[in-house]
C-alpha cells in the first residue's frame, strides 16, 4: 500500500495471477492444532497507519480457540507511539498499539526466524494447518517484470517473493499453508507456488494456496490513518468478513455461501470480495497464477469466448461474481467478454476509477474461468491434478 507512481503493462496484468486483539474465539476448536503468524506495520512510523493495526486486531479476534498465534508488529515494543492516526480535525497524531499480544518486531530477521520455528513445529505435526497473514506496505520490482516484488518490513527491510519462498522450503509437504497478503503489488507472491519463487518455474513441493489484494503491477487499499473502522474499504475487510461471517465492527455478514452448503470457503470469500470490495483492489488467488502457467493461449482468443459458455464453465461462486461485475459494468450480450477486454486494453493502466477497477476484475475472472475449462479438456494430467488439489485448498476455511 505504498503511495507512488507505478508502471502497469496490460499484458502483464492479464498474464499475471488473477486470485484490540483479545483472541476472542468465534469458531469451534480446529483439529489438528492451528498455527498462524501475523506480520504487520512499517516500514517506519510515518507509514504505519492505524488501519494496519486494525487488521492485526481484526484477524486476531477471528482465530479459533486453541490457535497457536504469533504476532510481529513494528518494533515489537507495545509502548512505542508509532501508529499514525488522523482525528476528526484531520490532524495527524501518533499512538501506542492497542494489541494485547505482540511477540516481536516485524523485521526481516524475526520474520525469517518465526517462519523457521513454525516449520520445525510443523514437522512434528505435519497435518496441522498454517495461516500466514501480512498486512502493511509493498514495493514493486519492475526489473523483475514485477515477479519478485517485496513486502516492506520494519526499518526499511524487504521480504521479497524469493526470500519468502526460501523460508517456506522447510515446511513439510503435508502441511496445509494459506498465505494472505494485503499490501500493494502483492500479487507477485502468487509465485510462491513455484520453486524458489521464480515465475513459471517448476511447481514447489508444498501444500500452499494464497490470496492477495492486488495484481503484481498495482497498489492496494488499506493504508489509511483514519480511526473510524466503519469507513474502511479494503481486501481484509471484505475477505475476512465473508470468511468468518463477522465484520470489523462485530456485525453479521451473509451472502457468501454461494453453493448453499452451510459453509464458507476461501474461494467463496474471494468471489465475495471481487464483487463487493469498494476500493482500488484487484485481487489475485493462486489458482489464477497456476492456470496462467499451464494454459498458453493468446488473450484475444480467450476473450472471444461467448458469455454463455463462460457462465456455463464458471463455479457457483465465480458465476455470482461474474454476474455482479457484468451488471456493475453495464455489460450485456454474448460478446460482452470481448467488449470488456477491448475496453480494458484501452484504459489508463493507472486508473483507480470504480469502473476500471471492476473492469480489471471482470476480465481477469473471465480469463481464469476459460483457462480452467481449457486445461480440463487438455491431456496434461499432472497440471489437472495440481489444479484440482489447489482448488480444494482454496475452498477450505482456516478459521473453522
Amino acid at each position: 500500500m505504498k503511495s507512488q507512481r507505478f508502471v502497469l503493462y496490460s499484458s502483464l496484468l492479464i498474464g499475471a495471477g488473477l486470485c484490540s486483539i483479545a483472541w476472542m474465539p468465534v469458531f469451534g476448536l480446529s483439529a489438528p492444532p492451528f498455527r498462524t503468524l501475523i506480520v504487520g506495520g512499517g516500514p517506519d512510523t510515518e507509514h504505519n497507519q492505524v488501519a494496519i493495526e486494525s487488521n492485526v486486531r481484526y484477524l486476531g479476534r477471528l482465530l479459533p480457540p486453541g490457535a497457536q498465534a504469533r504476532v510481529l508488529f513494528t518494533d515489537g515494543n507495545p509502548d512505542s507511539k508509532n501508529i499514525q492516526c488522523q482525528g476528526d480535525d484531520k490532524k495527524i497524531f501518533y499512538k501506542k498499539p492497542e494489541i494485547s499480544k505482540i511477540d516481536g518486531p516485524s523485521n526481516l530477521e524475526t520474520v525469517k526466524s518465526e517462519l523457521s520455528m513454525i516449520a520445525t513445529d510443523a514437522a512434528m505435526k505435519p497435518g496441522a494447518p498454517v495461516l500466514l497473514y501480512f498486512t502493511g506496505h509493498g514495493s514493486p520490482n519492475a526489473a523483475s517484470s514485477f515477479n519478485n516484488n517485496s513486502y516492506d518490513l520494519w526499518n526499511h527491510k524487504e521480504l521479497t517473493v524469493r526470500d519468502f519462498a526460501s523460508s517456506l522450503k522447510a515446511f513439510p509437504t503435508r502441511t496445509p499453508i494459506t498465505v494472505v497478503m494485503v499490501e500493494c503489488f502483492s500479487g507477485a507472491f502468487g509465485n510462491l507456488l513455484f520453486e524458489d519463487g521464480v515465475a513459471n518455474g517448476e511447481i514447489a513441493d508444498l501444500n500452499l494456496c494464497g490470496f492477495f489484494a492486488s495484481v503484481a503491477q498495482r497498489p492496494a487499499a488499506g493504508c489509511t490513518p483514519e480511526l473510524k473502522e466503519a469507513n474502511y474499504r479494503d481486501f481484509s475487510s471484505y475477505f475476512f468478513a465473508a470468511l468468518s461471517g463477522v465484520d470489523r465492527l462485530g456485525n453479521k455478514v451473509t451472502g457468501a455461501d454461494y453453493n448453499r452448503d452451510g459453509k464458507i470457503g476461501m474461494n467463496e470469500a474471494f468471489a465475495y470480495t471481487l464483487l463487493h470490495d469498494d476500493s482500488i483492489d484487484t485481487p489475485v488467488c493462486t489458482s489464477d497464477v497456476l492456470l496462467r502457467k499451464y494454459v498458453k493461449i493468446p488473450d484475444k482468443d480467450v476473450m472471444a469466448t461467448e458469455y454463455a459458455q463462460v457462465m456455463q464453465w464458471a463455479s457457483v461462486s465465480q458465476l455470482a461474481a461474474l454476474t455482479g461485475l457484468s451488471t456493475a459494468l453495464s455489460l450485456d450480450g454474448e460478446g460482452r467478454v470481448a467488449t470488456a477486454y477491448d475496453e480494458f486494453m484501452k484504459m489508463n493502466p493507472e486508473s483507480d476509477s470504480s469502473h476500471d477497477v471492476h473492469l480489471v476484475r471482470f476480465v481477469r475472472l473471465a480469463k481464469s474461468i476459460v483457462l480452467a475449462h481449457l486445461l480440463g479438456e487438455s491431456g496434461d494430467e499432472m497440471a489437472k491434478a495440481k489444479l484440482a488439489s489447489l482448488l480444494k485448498a482454496e475452498s477450505a476455511n482456516p478459521l473453522r
